[in-house]
């Protein structure tokens, strides 16, 4: 036993693929167990050095074993995380609780060679998590009970799953519709994964449709994740749990990789057809992001400024000039005494409710307020507040204010 079942040297061409290889190499392993066993029977040699070869096997090879055992003997909920070194301990201990320990090794190597997918066609994906999370994707109906906490959780998982249960791939239906399916030739257990693989590296969204999209703007993915979330278009719901921000754009990609990018005459907006599943919603994401943008900023600009009625500009004025200071400071000053005022524990004067006239319907026109609220792009509508805008004393701002206009309010009379 040299340690290693299926480590091939990787500079040399073979003229069969390494699945074939592996199983001729299992075979010979075969092959010196039996030679083992019999001489253990004919006392050539004692069980314990059998044991003893068996700590030459490699991690890897031993948690293959090991999984492969509990699998077949219907406990695949102990196939679970060890330390490396803890696999080869517990395939001895397991094959000591069997009346034949060398028989049922031989076994599993056989078993092995025949039925578990080489680490080699898994390699394309076991350090990405967006390949990862799309092929996840075409399982999830097998998978709906399980939950992957970040992306460690996840590969893991979906690695496990491929190389001793390839069937749940194979025989789970799933439709990639994308625009190019390529069928692979191969052995019944890679043939679909390499299907699979050279599909969608070929069709996923391209990177020049996400420049737009900054992993580096937490902001921007957050918004992303929720746009799609709530559009039913994020895959794995309730299955995978990102943990970081880059996980969760990640995520997106993945998601966007799902959709079909078969163009269709139905899909598009009113004035333009003809878009794919994928592309229609890579439209519409963009657009609600740059709409939310354009908010922002506006919200941005206009926050904090108070809009006063044309016909008490003049009254304004008089009083700034009477009182020798900035209309701004008198506002914040009539504010904060009517404020203290209305906390006063001695204050017992009675509040005022304020008749709005008229004539005040032409100050609002004139000042382009409107009772309609603003709504976003992504038919989704934030309502923000109604902002007022002032020309006053634009040059010595000191504090802003929002402001909402209401046909009444309740005002204290300032002292003067």
């Amino acid at each position: 036993m040299n340690g290693q079942l299926t480590k091939l040297p990787d500079n040399q061409d073979y003229p069969f693929d390494q699945a074939s290889i592996i199983y001729n190499q299992s075979q010979f392993l075969k092959l010196m167990t039996d030679e083992h066993i019999k001489d253990v029977k004919f006392g050539r040699r004692r069980i314990e050095d059998f044991y003893k070869d068996l700590q030459k096997l490699s991690s890897a090879d031993a948690r293959s074993l090991l999984y492969i055992d509990n699998h077949l003997s219907g406990k695949s909920w102990e196939n679970i995380t060890y330390n490396e070194d803890d696999y080869k301990s517990l395939l001895i201990s397991q094959l000591k609780s069997y009346p034949d320990p060398m028989g049922r090794y031989n076994f599993l190597v056989n078993y092995k060679a025949k039925n578990v997918l080489p680490d080699s066609y898994l390699d394309w994906f076991k350090n990405d998590l967006r390949c990862s999370l799309f092929l996840m994707s075409l399982i999830q109906s097998a998978v709906s009970d399980y939950a992957y906490k970040g992306k460690k959780e996840l590969i893991t998982g979906i690695s496990n799953l491929l190389r001793y249960h390839i069937s749940i791939l194979n025989c789970t239906s799933y439709n990639l519709d994308y625009k190019d399916e390529i069928l692979r030739d191969g052995d019944w257990k890679t043939v679909f994964l390499l299907s699979i693989k050279s599909t969608y590296l070929k069709g996923r969204t391209e990177d020049k449709e996400l420049k737009w999209l900054d992993v580096s703007n937490h902001e921007q993915i957050e918004w992303a994740c929720d746009y799609l979330e709530k559009n039913k278009y994020t895959i794995l719901k309730g299955v995978f749990f990102p943990e970081t921000i880059e996980e969760k754009y990640e995520l997106i990609l993945a998601s966007l990789d799902r959709l079909s990018n078969i163009k269709s005459d139905d899909i598009g907006t009113e004035k333009n057809k003809g878009y794919s599943p994928r592309s229609y919603v890579l439209f519409s994401i963009k657009k609600a992001w740059d709409g939310q943008k354009q908010y922002d900023a506006k919200r941005k600009t206009n926050d904090g400024i108070i809009n006063i009625y044309k016909r008490n500009q003049e009254r304004l004025d008089e009083l700034a000039k009477k009182n020798n200071v900035t209309a701004n400071k008198l506002i914040n000053k009539y504010i904060e005494d009517a404020h203290k005022k209305m906390l006063s524990p001695n204050d017992q004067s009675e509040k005022q409710v304020l008749e709005y006239p008229e004539d005040l319907k032409d100050d609002e026109k004139n000042m382009n307020l409107s009772s309609k609220e603003e709504v976003l792009p992504d038919s989704n509508p934030i309502k923000p507040p109604t902002e007022l805008t002032s020309s006053i004393d634009k040059k010595k701002r000191h504090h802003n204010v929002n402001v909402k206009l209401s046909r009444k309010k309740i005002f204290e009379k300032p002292n003067r």
